[in-house]
């Protein structure tokens, strides 16, 4: 006997059937989702963890595994930290596309040299790091074979091409292996073998420890002082050698914290290296020229006032405009005003620099270059008669009544200055006998201890005032 299906169990059936297929629908469309997610994911991490160009393993890779890589290679192992020299000289003269074949065949070259013990990755443009079992002794010839390899020329599409390495190690404690501190150490070292000349491969040490401390010091204390105002200015005499009578001053920075006394050598550089020199190089206008103002008020008989500025300022185009607005503020006429900076030592910076220093004197400021004999630009200063002065580094003075080549050069340099028609400092003059040399070569000014120490506002007006 055959049944018929009834309407009802019919559409039962058919909600049932719908239902199950509704759900697995939604279940293969689950699994299309977490495979994309993953697929997703295993790409992301590959592009972020994988280096497109090189196919090495990123820094940031070695980071969040830092652990792992350690316990992988299972010794005490020791950061190589890798840089390119004069990199970018590669990429202007063949252009991206070789520069980069370079870059892959270089990191090529590192994995096979570091097998099958070191791991090397890629930190970022031409700079690499290795991580590699610590040398037994001091030797190190995974080292010296690292500089050795980096110089085999490369074959690039036709091209020979040879580089050199500056390269830094960190050996790292074993009993505290911490990632960040010791690729910053690697890097000071590398720091320290670029200064050696390049092609170097330098540990880190006791020495650039200490340097580091001081350095990071030396920061905290000119952020501080410049905070809480703790600079303050000393001002040089500076003498007419044949009468030795006050006819300028200079004005000098300090800093007083706690244990120590710190010169101008010691900010200058540190604020020029971490972009803290505009705000220094304003306080010392502002402070400069509140001093002239007084030392005129207490009838003090000088001509004019030398002011130290950081060559940074020839690439800052609102200082010139900065020091015009001050001095008219304070009254005071430009030509009283001799702004001093020590002359470029970059051959690329001069052109700037003679443009700066045009403008100076379209203004009314006097300019007189420090260290004259120095930098690369001294004579092209002199060809292209944009220097009112010149001040003659203290180096050439030192025991310069024993030193004949020291004499030799001075006369040379007087002379060169009385053909452009220009005027001569010469500062760090310590000793009657160096005196009487300097008296003897026709020297219109000169300064140091001989004649007077630098000293606070109201020393000078007590010394000088009404006499």
């Amino acid at each position: 006997m055959t049944f018929s299906p009834t309407l009802p169990t019919i559409l039962s059936n058919t909600v049932l059937w719908t239902v199950i297929g509704v759900l697995i629908a939604a279940l293969l469309l689950h699994v299309g989702i977490m495979f994309l997610r993953n697929r997703t994911l295993q790409n992301y991490r590959r592009l972020l963890y994988e280096d497109e160009l090189t196919g090495l393993k990123r820094s940031i890779f070695l980071e969040q595994r830092f652990s792992d890589v350690l316990a992988e290679i299972d010794a005490d192992v020791s950061f190589y930290y890798i840089d390119i020299d004069n990199f970018k000289n590669y990429n202007d003269l063949f252009g991206h596309h070789i520069a980069n074949r370079l870059l892959k065949t270089f990191a090529d070259r590192l994995k096979e040299l570091s097998e099958p013990f070191g791991r090397v990755y890629r930190i970022h443009s031409d700079r690499f790091l290795i991580v590699h079992p610590t040398p037994e002794n001091d030797e190190d010839r995974f080292g010296k074979e690292l500089l050795k390899t980096a110089k085999a020329p490369f074959e690039i599409e036709g091209h020979e091409i040879k580089v050199t390495v500056s390269v830094g190690r960190y050996d790292i404690p074993p009993e505290k292996p911490r990632y960040h501190s010791s690729l910053f150490r690697s890097e000071l070292a590398l720091q320290e073998a670029k200064s050696l000349g390049k092609d170097q491969l330098a540990s880190y040490t006791n020495r650039l420890k200490r340097q580091s401390k001081e350095s990071f010091e030396l920061f905290r204390i000119i952020k501080d002082a410049l905070k809480k105002e703790r600079f303050y200015l000393e001002f040089q005499p500076i003498v007419s050698v044949t009468e030795k009578k006050l006819k300028g001053l200079e004005s000098l920075i300090r800093i007083h914290d706690k244990h120590r006394l710190h010169f101008p050598l010691d900010i200058i550089g540190y604020a020029e290296r971490y972009n803290m020199i505009e705000e220094i190089d304003r306080y010392v206008v502002k402070r400069s020229l509140e001093a002239f103002k007084k030392f005129k008020s207490a009838d003090v008989p000088f001509e004019f006032l030398s002011l130290n500025i950081s060559v940074k300022e020839i690439h800052n185009p609102s200082f010139i405009d900065f020091l015009t607005e001050e001095t008219a503020k304070h009254d005071i006429d430009p030509a009283a005003i001799v702004i001093e900076f020590t002359e470029t030592t970059d051959p690329r910076g001069m052109e700037a620099e003679a443009r700066f220093i045009e403008r100076l004197r379209a203004q009314g400021f006097k300019v007189a270059i420090d260290d004259f004999g120095t930098g690369y630009s001294s004579l092209v200063r002199l060809s292209q008669n944009i220097l009112d002065r010149i001040k003659v580094d203290k180096v050439f003075i030192h025991d310069i009544a024993r030193k004949k080549r020291n004499r030799s050069l001075l006369e040379s340099i007087v002379k060169l200055a009385e053909n452009f028609q220009l005027e001569v400092i010469v500062e760090g003059v310590e000793k009657e006998r160096d005196y009487e040399v300097v008296k003897r070569f026709g020297i219109q000014y000169a300064q140091g201890y001989y004649f007077h120490k630098p000293m606070r506002i109201g020393e000078i007006i007590n010394m000088f005032a009404n006499k």
